[in-house]
């Protein structure tokens, strides 16, 4: 009996070992994962972004002999990129403002009201989504030159809004799916007006969607190439478009890799401040169901 239980003992020993060494494995995989997947990239970026000209970087060298911020400075001082960030910037947060005024009505009457087909209409506004961009860039382009809004602001913030809108829309239709009808009618009994539980129940509980999707639709919209180039060129230039113009025949990695670094910073400083000012578990509730 008593040797009975010491293997048992050992047993369960050996199990609960076997859990912590999977519980430290499985993080420490998935950490050296990402580093591979989005770290290496990154150092490299950053790397070719300060490569000093006089000294290249060539095979058989492992790292840059020396750096240099050469590139950055003329990239910075010798061209039109502080023109070119403004127009990303006022065409992203133009593109939110279009989408919440196009996805409020529309995700409230879908969220809310009981419609027939709504299903199926959830399903039919995610195919701008997986159209190919190239196609819907140049189909688009064409309906927009007709209409005169070819190279224009106008054009291509009606173009990011097309694609940003279904996401926009998919966010606020869970929301509003979401809101407790008990809270409704019981701020109904007690005597609130429209505009108050507009604004103390609709909006606080609508408020993470709001903001989820304007992130969603920030980023769509700054890293957007197809669109911006073919409605907007060559008028309109963009982060990407100029990006790309340093991809394409004459290759130049080293400005690839500035204007590269530029797109993720307003990115990035968008996500720290979200994360910054913006609890957790509001864009869990407003991402949850999507």
């Amino acid at each position: 009996m008593i040797a009975k239980n010491g293997t048992a003992r050992r047993s369960v020993k050996k199990k609960t070992l076997t859990g912590k060494l999977l519980g430290l494995l499985l993080p420490a995989g998935m950490c050296i994962l990402l580093f591979a997947w989005i770290g290496i990239p990154m150092i490299m970026a950053i790397l070719w972004s300060m490569i000093d000209p006089e000294n290249p970087w060539s095979y058989p060298q492992v790292f840059p002999t020396s750096l240099a911020f050469y590139h950055w400075r003329r990239i910075l001082f010798q061209t039109q990129i502080f023109s070119t960030i403004k127009n990303s910037l006022f065409i992203a947060l133009s593109t939110i403002v279009t989408s919440l005024l196009f996805a409020l009505p529309t995700s409230y009457a879908i969220g809310r009201r009981r419609l027939r087909g709504k299903e199926v209409f959830k399903v039919l506004i995610l195919i701008p989504v997986v159209f190919p961009g190239m196609a819907m860039a140049l189909f688009l382009g064409r309906v927009l030159f007709l209409w005169g809004f070819s190279s224009t602001y106008i054009g291509v913030i009606m173009a990011h809004t097309l694609i940003c809108l279904p996401l926009m829309l998919r966010i606020l239709i869970v929301s509003f799916e979401n809101m407790p009808q008990e809270l409704l009618d019981a701020a109904r009994n007690l005597g609130a007006g429209r505009l108050t539980v507009l604004l103390e129940i609709y909006l606080p509980m609508v408020l993470p969607g709001i903001i989820a999707g304007a992130i969603f639709t920030f980023i769509t919209s700054m890293e957007e190439f197809n669109l911006a180039f073919i409605i907007g060129a060559p008028k309109i230039s963009t982060i990407p478009t100029v990006l790309y113009s340093y991809l394409g025949y004459n290759f130049v990695r080293t400005n690839a890799a500035v204007v590269s670094l530029i797109l993720i910073i307003p990115n990035m400083t968008l996500l720290f401040i979200t994360e910054r000012f913006i609890k957790t578990e509001y864009m869990g509730a407003a991402l949850g169901k999507m």
